[in-house]
């Protein structure tokens, strides 16, 4: 009511006194926008307190009669429910402006409320979102070139032609490749886009496949399953998009992983433009909100209710509560991604720790104790609940980051260097000449306990999955020390190369019967060093079963101390800069697709270090370029 002067009312109508606020001009409106909404608030003083909120809905019959003016009166009378008629005069009683008709309509405070997280969720991305695929319907495909696919094979789109223009019957779609050039580069992606082009001006061209679609193969263009795009095969992808959006119905882009031939009936079924096949699983690009923290927002990546990872979600996070003496404030980039985080998702893990013990990042803030480290200093270590764009930690749990790195790298190395270090240094006591044998030694702990171990001078024997077999070779352990992790067949393997002798130490991962089929390689005597949770044993047990075994089960985070781990991070980062350790391979998903992720770890498809990236809030002293900056985007 701040244009409102005077109102009362006579005889059932309303009569208000409107005027803008002293000095104000009309600023060239036919009637000021401030003056005729002071006009309508006359229609609200019939409202007691408690009654639904009313907001003008529609107006009829408007004419404006005079402009100009900066004070007014006004008569308001009902007409009907929920519907006034409105007079505007001038101060002498000219005609300025009437409405036969204003209709209100309330708005229920559930409504207002949903406005309002309208408001702050209305931030839209690309998700890629699973689609139902039915039977396949009869399909006829033509096949071009040399792609791998079922179908009616052609060397390239005048051999169809030529086929068609003698006789040969039409295809309902055509499978097509482009050759894109080794390398992830520029020039790579210059050739792949160039060939994409000329496919697609060959195709428009072309007089004889009517109604035929343009199935477009790629391999890894895109982030359907958070991966990192490979940047030549994405500008094929992107041109597509550009053709399709000029042609529609002409082009379909089909983004493979090589985990076999889809079923081209059923995908092409789906009449979707695009679509992406992840482990058989068919995806469709959909709009969907955007994660939280896309405005700074203090949250996190955490699981609602142990048990499955569908309820994994962004939770709000306390990371901005005041400082301890010795704590730090950490802007976070990368978080590692360890297999504890998934046991403790799918509530099989003891205890309710925080997920996300791993991190690199800037520091923001430094508590009164803190020496040493300053806001703007990068670092890593150990956190909890590093899942978030911000997280909190005792400075002993830090260390600076070494030139060179980057913030994933850094992320990937606390938790699993550490565990492996303290497994197999302090528990152990590993020396030089002795055996050891590594369990899931393509993981990131595997990985890293194959590198100390080297290091330490002791004879290494591994187990990994086939497939991951090439990674342990590459860390230099010999094929006749390697065997499968998928089967109890390792035990033969290591104890005929070892002439029955077995080895002194295991680095334990597994469960069940693989833990008893360890426990045979240590006829001698030795050390079981347990780092999982989820089959502990009894170390009185196992000595009285298994003469001069000594096991002992551990948590880094429990067993070491905070002390310990600061030393051990120091001498981990020694053994980076001096060579002697070399990063394990890591895979990256965004933290706000972090289901994927936890998927892919729980799966076991992982060789080395699993890594979820944060988005970087925008600096405010830094700059922003925006390209196309007069567009309404």
């Amino acid at each position: 009511f701040q244009g409102v002067r005077a109102a009362w009312r006579a005889e059932g109508e309303v009569y208000v006194e409107i005027a803008l606020p002293d000095g104000a001009d009309n600023g060239g409106f036919a009637i000021h926008p401030g003056l005729f909404d002071a006009a309508l608030h006359g229609g609200l003083l019939e409202k007691e307190p408690g009654d639904s909120v009313v907001l003008p809905f529609s107006w009829s019959g408007l004419r404006l009669e005079q402009t100009g003016l900066t004070r007014a009166r006004v008569r308001i009378a009902s007409v009907g429910e929920s519907t006034l008629r409105v007079d505007i005069v001038g101060e002498q009683g000219e005609p300025v402006l009437s409405m036969d008709k204003l209709v209100f309509r309330p708005v229920e405070q559930a409504q207002l409320a949903s406005a309002q997280r309208g408001r702050r969720d209305s931030l839209f991305e690309l998700d890629w979102a699973p689609v139902a695929v039915g039977s396949p319907g009869p399909v006829r495909l033509a096949v071009l070139g040399g792609l791998a696919a079922s179908g009616e094979r052609y060397a390239d789109l005048d051999a169809l032609e030529r086929a068609l223009a003698e006789g040969a019957a039409a295809p309902d779609a055509v499978l097509a490749e482009v050759e894109v050039p080794a390398g992830d580069t520029a020039e790579a992606a210059r050739v792949a886009a160039v060939g994409a082009l000329k496919l697609v001006r060959r195709w428009l061209a072309g007089e004889w496949l009517g109604e035929a679609r343009l199935v477009v193969v790629t391999r890894g263009a895109v982030a359907a399953g958070g991966e990192v795009p490979h940047v030549a095969q994405a500008s094929v992808w992107g041109l597509l998009r550009s053709a399709q959006s000029e042609h529609p119905g002409r082009f379909v882009l089909a983004d493979l992983d090589g985990s076999g031939e889809p079923e081209w009936g059923a995908l092409l079924d789906l009449d979707e433009p695009q679509v992406a096949v992840r482990e058989s699983r068919v995806l469709a690009p959909r709009l969907a909100r955007a994660g939280a923290g896309t405005a700074g927002d203090l949250w996190q990546l955490a699981i609602r209710r142990k048990g499955s990872l569908e309820d994994l979600a962004v939770v709000p996070s306390d990371a901005g509560r005041p400082l301890g003496a010795g704590e730090v404030r950490v802007g976070v980039r990368a978080a590692g991604l360890n297999f504890r985080d998934v046991l403790m998702a799918l509530g099989m893990y003891p205890g309710d720790v925080p997920l996300g013990s791993e991190a690199a990042g800037v520091v923001l803030e430094v508590g009164s104790e803190v020496t040493g480290l300053a806001p703007g200093d990068r670092v890593f270590g150990l956190f909890g609940g590093a899942f978030g764009p911000v997280a909190v930690t005792d400075r002993r749990m830090l260390a600076p980051m070494p030139e060179g790195w980057s913030f994933a790298q850094a992320a990937a190395v606390p938790v699993v260097y550490l565990t492996a270090y303290y497994g197999l240094v302090d528990l152990a006591g590993l020396r030089a000449g002795e055996r050891v044998l590594v369990h899931a030694a393509a993981g990131g702990v595997g990985m890293a306990a194959v590198q100390i171990a080297r290091h330490l001078g002791a004879e290494v024997f591994a187990t990994a999955s086939a497939p991951k077999w090439d990674a342990v070779r590459a860390l230099g352990v010999p094929d006749g020390r390697i065997a499968s992790s998928r089967d109890l067949g390792f035990r033969e393997v290591f104890s005929e190369a070892t002439g029955g002798a077995g080895v002194d130490v295991v680095l334990n991962a597994l469960a069940g019967e693989f833990v008893d089929a360890s426990l045979g390689l240590l006829p001698r005597g030795g050390r079981f060093v347990e780092m999982g949770k989820t089959d502990l044993r009894d170390p009185q047990a196992v000595a009285a079963e298994h003469a001069g075994v000594r096991y002992q089960a551990f948590d880094m985070f429990d067993a070491a101390g905070i002390d310990r781990v600061q030393e051990m991070l120091g001498e981990i980062v020694s053994l980076f800069e001096q060579g002697v350790l070399e990063h394990a391979p890591v895979r990256t998903w965004d933290v706000r697709q972090g289901r994927e992720a936890f998927r892919f770890l729980r799966e076991g498809r992982n060789v080395g270090k699993v890594v979820l990236t944060v988005p970087a809030p925008l600096d405010p002293d830094g700059s922003v370029l925006i390209t196309g900056g007069t567009g309404g985007l």
